[in-house]
């Protein structure tokens, strides 16, 4: 089995957690792959279109929540207690600025797109849900699962020739992240590892892990012949499906960052980073990532120097690449936390969970870039201009990947549930 692991980092809960991929046989919740496939294309649904040009997301969370004031909205002309140890630098932007600890995003600004504006984030604790769902876990329970961002492209733009998974997680898979699939059904949630080993991956006729599979399905499919033939032969066709993903090379070597050179591994500094680069290449359609750490209620600026020089490393030689690609255009990055940080800093050089704002940058995806949307205050510590509400951000990501925020899907009660029901793409954005 390959583990590709980056940093452990604690939350301030006590959890620990390691950002870690186990490439192994591709279960999927539990189900077997030809189960998932056979629901998949029996799924049904309305497709809303909208003009978006994005046909991937890229969802990068920050895990622990990081602070605006050290990030993304400098505040260089505040007390130190606000500013911070930190210096704003100048970007390709005229008059915009970011942390001086993000040099290479500040050399592309012109390719980035900054919201300094986002409030009234539900403080849970540390879960995604809200940033992946447009709901937090809370509304979940309450109104229904609503699937994740990743669910939706999956069911809603099937591609039954990929020879890739079309939703894949690098960040694990857990109730709070938000990232499965909720009431559209187990078979759109993302790719979930679980094998002996790599070699499954790979079309090797002579293997004899990929032979024992296929004489078990074979024996599956003769105790449901003696119930029903034609779902059999259905069967059939869903395992052959399911054996051609399991052993494909596209999937192999998607997943295979030892296929890159040593020079551009390090050039990203993060694998996470490369393999969503390679999934998006070979046509997958949502891959989400974690960079954790910013959970700092005490020593911030000792932990921020760590780990923001590599995530500015990181997305920077992404969006190169993807420019380099041709796929700029055409895929959608999005990086951003649970909430904002205290603009004062504690008496341990933190700063506490602040929900009143926080900042996200979005790159791609043919929407407009180099801009500022909306302005915190002096301080950082509230909205002063343009109010952005999360749910906005994730209906102008479906409305980016070319999917109506506003469509209707139904539920197992037949309810029909809006993917975002209260909320309108951000203007600035799509123009």
């Amino acid at each position: 089995m390959i583990t590709i692991e980056g940093e452990p980092y604690r939350l301030c809960s006590g959890v620990t957690r390691r950002d870690a991929l186990k490439i192994g046989t591709l279960g999927l919740a539990g189900f077997a792959l030809p189960d998932l496939l056979r629901m998949q294309s029996a799924a049904a649904g309305e497709f809303r279109t909208t003009k978006g040009r994005a046909r991937s997301i890229i969802m990068v969370h920050l895990g622990g929540g990081p602070s605006q004031v050290d990030t993304y909205d400098p505040k260089p002309d505040a007390p130190v207690e606000i500013r911070g140890e930190f210096k704003a630098i100048g970007t390709k932007v005229p008059g915009v600025q970011l942390c001086e600890l993000f040099p290479k995003q500040a050399e592309i600004m012109d390719q980035l797109s900054l919201i300094r504006s986002v409030h009234r984030v539900l403080p849970e604790e540390h879960a995604s849900s809200l940033m992946v769902t447009g709901y937090s876990n809370t509304e979940r329970r309450a109104a229904g699962e609503h699937p994740s961002i990743g669910s939706v492209l999956a069911r809603m733009r099937p591609q039954p020739e990929a020879k890739v998974p079309p939703y894949v997680s690098l960040r694990g898979y857990n109730i709070e992240t938000g990232l499965a699939s909720g009431f559209i059904g187990a078979e759109y949630d993302p790719l979930v590892t679980d094998g002996p080993g790599r070699g499954d991956l790979k079309l090797r006729v002579t293997n004899d892990r990929l032979l024992q599979r296929k004489k078990l399905l074979e024996k599956m499919d003769g105790f449901r012949r003696a119930v029903d033939v034609g779902m059999v032969k259905s069967q059939d066709a869903f395992s052959q499906r399911a054996l051609e993903i399991v052993s494909s090379s596209d999937t192999f070597d998607a997943l295979d960052v030892g296929k890159e050179t040593k020079e551009t591994r390090d050039r990203y500094g993060n694998d996470h980073f490369v393999l969503a680069r390679r999934l998006v290449e070979r046509g997958c359609q949502s891959v989400a990532i974690e960079v954790g750490g910013w959970d700092t209620h005490s020593g911030n600026f000792t932990q921020l120097r760590q780990i923001m020089p590599p995530l500015d490393k990181a997305i920077h030689a992404l969006i190169t690449d993807l420019k380099q690609m041709g796929k700029y255009d055409e895929t959608l990055l999005v990086v951003w936390g649970e909430f904002g940080r205290t603009p004062k800093v504690n008496g341990t050089a933190g700063r506490d969970h602040w929900p009143s704002v926080m900042s996200a940058m979005i790159a791609g995806g043919g929407l407009k870039m180099g801009q500022v949307i909306g302005r915190s205050d002096a301080q950082g510590a509230d909205v002063e201009d343009r109010p952005v509400r999360v749910r906005e951000v994730v209906a102008t990501l479906y409305h980016a990947l070319g999917i109506d925020p506003a469509m209707l899907l139904i539920d197992p009660q037949n309810r029909p549930i809006p993917l975002i029901h209260d909320e309108q793409p951000i203007r600035e954005l799509i123009g």
